[in-house]
């Protein structure tokens, strides 16, 4: 943001400067977007896995413990909160490794320590909003998630108060409604997928490969050690996947893709011939 309020060309309502983008601004269908998700963490894998080795290893650490001691059942009250209160430094990384160069992991926890907390409620207000709206019929509740998806980016990318964000989220989400209320359907699965695959998995990979005792079931035990790493291992993925649909329907919104088309025309037209 420039000096006295004005942004500079090409530069965003939370501060991004278009033109500077590392990824295409375009507008792209829910399908596109999460697979451009899977992309990126693929390219960026090392400063992902580092993020992951300060963030969730610990949470997944701290988890397990519970479950040893609490039983497995009890253990989702810690690690779910643990899980959900962990996206906001993924969602920080990505944003910053969209428009920024050399992001180092040590500075997106910097930068996440003071907004985690605020993100965290602001996604348990969204929670209950939505819990309430199922209370009352399905769709009431899915249109409340839909409308409050956003609001922990708007917290971190734009820097707006508790309920500016869910004002903003709302805000952004109406302009893309359709792509957003799938995207919520497509999220919610998102972790139970990853919890079945890595027990599953996991179960098969000691049972076929290593040749040992497998761990019973998640499904007859009610959780364990490989159902808690893939509720973990989904974060980087549910967290990067959130922020492009984010980026994609502010794109759509704002032209960011005309803004960024036409500097690379007057870019080619400025070289000289």
């Amino acid at each position: 943001m420039s000096h006295g309020g004005r942004r500079k060309p090409g530069e965003g309502r939370a501060g991004f400067n278009v033109l500077s983008a590392r990824v295409a601004l375009r507008d792209r269908g829910l399908a596109d977007v999460l697979d451009l998700a899977v992309r990126f963490l693929s390219v960026h894998g090392r400063v992902f896995a580092r993020l992951a080795a300060c963030t969730l290893l610990p949470a997944a650490a701290l988890s397990i413990v519970a479950g040893k001691v609490l039983g497995w059942r009890l253990a989702w009250v810690v690690a779910i909160p643990l899980a959900v209160a962990m996206e906001a430094p993924f969602t920080v990384l990505a944003s910053r490794l969209v428009f920024e160069d050399g992001v180092r992991a040590r500075d997106v926890l910097r930068a996440s320590v003071r907004a985690t907390p605020l993100v965290f409620t602001a996604r348990l207000v969204a929670l209950a909003l939505t819990t309430a709206g199922v209370g009352c019929f399905v769709v009431p509740g899915v249109a409340v998630a839909a409308l409050t998806l956003f609001a922990g980016e708007a917290m971190l990318l734009e820097r707006a108060e508790l309920l500016r964000a869910f004002g903003r989220a709302q805000s952004v989400a109406a302009n893309a409604i359709g792509d957003v209320v799938l995207a919520v359907l497509i999220f919610a699965c998102v972790p139970v997928a990853a919890v079945l695959l890595a027990d599953v998995g996991g179960r098969t990979l000691i049972a076929e490969v290593f040749q040992f005792r497998p761990p019973r079931p998640v499904w007859t035990e009610g959780g364990g050690v490989l159902a808690l790493l893939g509720l973990f291992l989904q974060v980087p993925f549910f967290a990067t996947a959130r922020f492009f649909l984010y980026l994609n329907v502010r794109t759509r919104t704002e032209g960011w893709d005309i803004q960024t088309r036409f500097a690379g025309l007057a870019a080619r037209t400025d070289e000289p011939t």
